[in-house]
């Protein structure tokens, strides 16, 4: 038998080899454009999902930390309430044990007063989420607005010479005594020197022309040439500052020095003459104390002011004018370094206190919300809310 011939299959075309490549290859990329179109859309909804839960978590902790002012604001004036009926009930049964073995005049301020155990509360609630309250005595910083008191009505019978030598003199003395406050604070910026190199005197005048009566600066020019040439243009209002931030469109204030000026300084009250008060301030503030005889006071030195501070702290009493009020807690100026003469701006010692800086700190998961606001006590009436800010970082 004779074998039938083997036959070999032709080969498939090259063309069609290479239109399955082709299609292989369109394949792939669509499964991956597939992919990346799916991850996209996960990580976008991951987003508006992650968006959303900000959002919400902003609203509610905006409106905790605006809650948290008004807790404060009442808590203050029920403690105003108390400390007047306080006061009210000492003075009717001829003297009384109001404020911790204090006299009336000297109850409610120092160690253990009732708004300190404000400062640091914290209110811890559900879901991560919390709020913690800082108190702090507006008297606890230079009120610059002290510098300048309001204009009283002249007294006829007054001399006009006299009444004008004494308002110069007592705008020269505000003027070296900031110089002096600024000088002490731009020594604590930490920038190059070339890049806080002020015009201290100038600055000083140019804080007093803002806040005094007419336009003719300190110098004798126009105090308002410089606002006028700004954008847009403005005047020196010859008022009290209304708010900190207005201490920035002072001639010569630059952002860096109005910053470093903020643990210092305050405006309120709008239209106070109290100076510090030393049995509240802390350290730094301390150092501004400025004493001695009229005409050639000085800023108080660290001794006095480690003194101050440990007669606050450890002893737990008070710097009072007038120790005679309670002995075993006041100690007069005279003990803690002050010497002879007497503070400037006029501080009553011991000072209620009665207008106060109110931050309010508000926690929901990782998102943080900081309030400020100034809160007036003095009125019974109710409580007053003088200005209120949302804090941007550490201030």
């Amino acid at each position: 038998m004779s074998r039938a011939p083997q036959t070999t299959a032709p080969a498939p075309p090259r063309s069609h080899r290479r239109s399955g490549g082709i299609a292989l290859l369109i394949v792939l990329v669509i499964i991956m454009l597939l992919i990346t179109a799916v991850y996209l859309f996960q990580r976008r909804a991951v987003i508006n999902v992650t968006i959303a839960r900000n959002r919400t978590a902003a609203a509610e902790a905006d409106a905790l930390a605006r809650g948290g002012l008004r807790i404060a604001e009442a808590a203050l004036f029920l403690i105003r309430l108390q400390d007047e009926q306080a006061s009210a009930g000492a003075g009717a049964s001829g003297g009384g044990d109001a404020g911790g073995g204090l006299s009336p005049a000297a109850a409610g301020t120092g160690p253990g007063e009732l708004w300190q155990g404000l400062d640091g509360l914290p209110i811890e609630l559900d879901a991560g989420r919390s709020l913690r309250l800082e108190v702090e005595d507006a008297g606890a910083r230079l009120n610059v607005n002290a510098l300048v008191p309001p204009a009283v009505e002249e007294d006829e019978e007054a001399e006009e010479p006299d009444a004008a030598e004494t308002s110069i003199e007592d705008q020269e003395e505000a003027i070296l005594y900031l110089e002096a406050v600024l000088d002490y604070i731009v020594q604590g910026i930490e920038a190059r020197p070339e890049d806080k190199s002020y015009d201290l005197r100038a600055i000083a005048e140019n804080l007093i022309d803002w806040m005094d009566e007419g336009e003719t600066a300190q110098n004798g020019r126009d105090e308002n040439a410089y606002y006028v040439r700004q954008q847009p243009p403005y005047r020196a209002p010859n008022r009290p500052f209304l708010s900190f931030e207005e201490i920035g469109l002072v001639e010569g204030v630059d952002p860096l020095l109005l910053e470093a000026m903020r643990p210092y300084l305050t405006v309120h009250p709008i239209g106070g003459t109290e100076g510090i008060n030393l049995n509240t301030a802390p350290p730094w503030v301390l150092r501004l104390v400025y004493s001695g005889p009229s005409g050639d006071r000085r800023l108080v030195d660290e001794q006095t002011v480690r003194q101050i501070w440990k007669l606050r702290t450890e002893e737990e009493k008070l710097v009072c004018l007038d120790s005679g009020s309670d002995p075993e807690r006041c100690v007069p100026p005279s003990e803690v370094g002050l010497g002879e003469g007497s503070i400037y701006p006029e501080t009553t010692l011991p000072a209620r206190a009665r207008v106060f800086r109110v931050v309010a700190e508000a926690r929901v998961g990782a998102l943080v919300r900081r309030m400020e606001a100034i809160v007036d006590t003095r009125s019974l009436d109710g409580p007053q809310l003088l200005s209120w800010r949302r804090l941007r970082g550490p201030q």
